[in-house]
């Protein structure tokens, strides 16, 4: 039995990728934890069908079925990638230029549902233009060269656009995050030029690896227990929202939110149950204010909601649910009467000379002078 280049290739690829996602942290409840992980999923999907097609080409006769619905699913899904690593990006960067990188976005969405109309069109009607089968044969459509040249164009714009809105990007990834675009372009054009290995998932593969070690899991400012931010992490943002309001970018609120009689959890149910009400605390509070919010764990039980432009009634309204929930489970899991939840917010004073780690100590004052 030989073994070809592209069974190696997808092998591997396929191994790397599978790995990855096993060893995902904890922190895919957070944005961009889960964005990467569709970035994998879909790289992985598009590798089975890439294995799909070779096979149903090679073998031909009643395979060609095989062959057909793994470029079909191919063709649909390759931009998927692109608008993944956009919005994937998107989650390292502080709030400013919001409006300009939305527009970004809004193109790429479009690109990608406009490919899906075209490819199922394509062969609905039976037009030729990106691929066809004839006589258990595979060709290339006559607009073939063309998608693929949009296609790397497309990737080409994720970095344009990372160049474009680089100071926005949190310094830690600023680097680190440019191998996502450039290892796919890389990997297109080679794709491009020789159809002989699928260098297009391997490179995004690599990317992926790369990403992987350098912070995905072991972010530096990504608390391990329950994926939000720590402490460090979350002076980071505190001190870029801080001076955003400052320029008069819009203000901020945040709020203070910690396990009332935490203790009693740990004595009667022992340290392990206590890491995992800390654990569905943070969940919790994520449901409760929603995943664009920044939410930092700044001491063992003590957890703080960054909310841009919020209005009380909502800030208020995200309490409510986070007590309502943790009432919930206070009975489920029969723990003691006193355990609940104490909170306090305030709207960030941009005339308060103060840095983010006296910020921060100023509200835990304040959680202590209330007495909530």
């Amino acid at each position: 039995m030989i073994i070809e280049g592209w069974q190696v290739n997808n092998f591997l690829t396929l191994f790397i990728l599978v790995m990855i996602l096993a060893f995902q942290s904890r922190g895919s409840r957070v944005k961009t934890s889960r964005m990467f992980t569709y970035i994998i999923i879909t790289t992985i999907v598009l590798v089975v069908a890439d294995t799909f097609a070779r096979i149903g080409e090679n073998r031909g006769g009643s395979f060609i079925l095989m062959a057909f619905f793994g470029n079909l699913v191919m063709f649909l899904l390759d931009p998927l990638i692109i608008l993944f690593s956009v919005i994937y990006i998107d989650c390292w960067m502080d709030e400013k230029n919001k409006n300009a990188r939305k527009i970004f976005k809004v193109v790429f969405q479009i690109f990608a549902t406009l490919n899906i109309a075209l490819v199922l069109a394509d062969q609905v009607l039976g037009l030729k233009w990106f691929f066809y089968f004839e006589r258990s044969n595979y060709f290339r459509g006559k607009l073939f060269m063309a998608r693929a040249v949009v296609l790397a164009l497309f990737m080409l714009l994720v970095t344009v656009y990372l160049v474009a809105f680089r100071k926005n990007v949190l310094n830690d990834y600023r680097r680190t995050l440019y191998v996502l675009p450039v290892f796919a372009l890389i990997g297109t054009i080679a794709q491009i030029l020789y159809n002989g290995i699928n260098t297009t998932y391997t490179a995004g593969s690599l990317a992926c690896l790369i990403l992987f070690i350098s912070f995905q899991s072991n972010d530096v400012n990504m608390d391990n227990l329950t994926g939000v931010l720590n402490r460090r992490g979350f002076d980071i943002r505190l001190e870029k929202m801080m001076k955003s309001s400052a320029s008069g970018d819009g203000n901020f609120t945040a709020v203070l939110l910690d396990i009332d009689n935490f203790r009693k959890i740990n004595e009667s149910c022992g340290h392990e149950e206590g890491d995992g009400a800390i654990m569905v605390f943070a969940d919790m509070i994520m449901d409760a204010f929603g995943e664009n919010c920044k939410i930092g764990r700044i001491d063992g039980v003590t957890f703080c909601v960054l909310l841009e432009n919020a209005s009380e009634p909502e800030i208020k309204e995200g309490i409510r649910r986070v007590r309502n929930s943790l009432e919930r489970v206070r009975k489920k899991c029969d723990w003691d009467e006193s355990v609940g939840v104490r909170s306090i917010y305030e709207t960030y004073n941009p005339g308060i000379n103060m840095n983010s780690s006296e910020y921060r100590k100023h509200l835990d004052s304040l959680m202590h002078e209330q007495g909530v």
